[in-house]
């Protein structure tokens, strides 16, 4: 090597410095992303590294979570390094990316990025359970998703691939099901 220095191999990415750390970060699509920081970056550069990353210019809304040692979500101070937080309450060095506030009307959103990320964070707290809706509702819901994320359906000719999606949300599934098997015990008692 020249200069002789010598270079560990590693699967993951280290940072050998100590002024320096590595945080990754899970994205509202699934997907996520390494953010290299300084010890003393705050929230607030976190953040904004992601938004460059998204093309997002919207940022008042969103923010960045963790779950703390006793598994309870905490949202990063964005004025207050960040390592800081981590290091002392988070669970592990993991950051979730997603809305901090809900506007009143998607008309106020701007961006179309930012709207798209509202709808990835609505779509996973409905799938989620977090927002309850009734079985009419999920049934719109999931149509209304299938639109957005697929277009218009007569341009496929099978509608296999909707298997691998998840339309409804998987709690209000499971609470249905106990009910009809309730309902069904009830009334053919043994």
């Amino acid at each position: 090597m020249p200069f002789g220095l010598k270079l560990k191999r590693t699967r993951r990415y280290n940072v050998s410095s100590k002024n320096c750390f590595v945080t990754q970060i899970l994205l509202l699509d699934g997907k996520s992303m390494e953010c290299t920081l300084s010890v003393e970056s705050t929230g607030q550069e976190c953040l904004e590294a992601v938004a460059q990353r998204l093309e997002l210019r919207e940022l008042t809304c969103f923010g960045l979570w963790y779950l703390n040692k006793q598994h309870q979500v905490r949202w990063v101070d964005l004025e207050k390094p960040l390592k800081k937080q981590l290091d002392k309450a988070a669970l592990e060095a993991m950051l979730h990316f997603g809305v901090m506030f809900y506007v009143p009307s998607e008309v106020q959103l701007e961006q179309d990025v930012t709207r798209n990320q509202y709808y990835l964070q609505l779509k996973k707290d409905i799938h989620e359970g977090r927002l309850p809706c009734s079985v009419d509702q999920s049934v719109q819901l999931a149509a209304l998703s299938v639109q957005a994320d697929f277009g218009d359906i007569d341009q496929y000719e099978s509608q296999d691939f909707l298997r691998e999606c998840v339309l409804f949300p998987l709690v209000s599934i499971v609470v249905n099901i106990r009910r009809m098997a309730l309902k069904w015990e009830w009334s053919f008692p043994c």
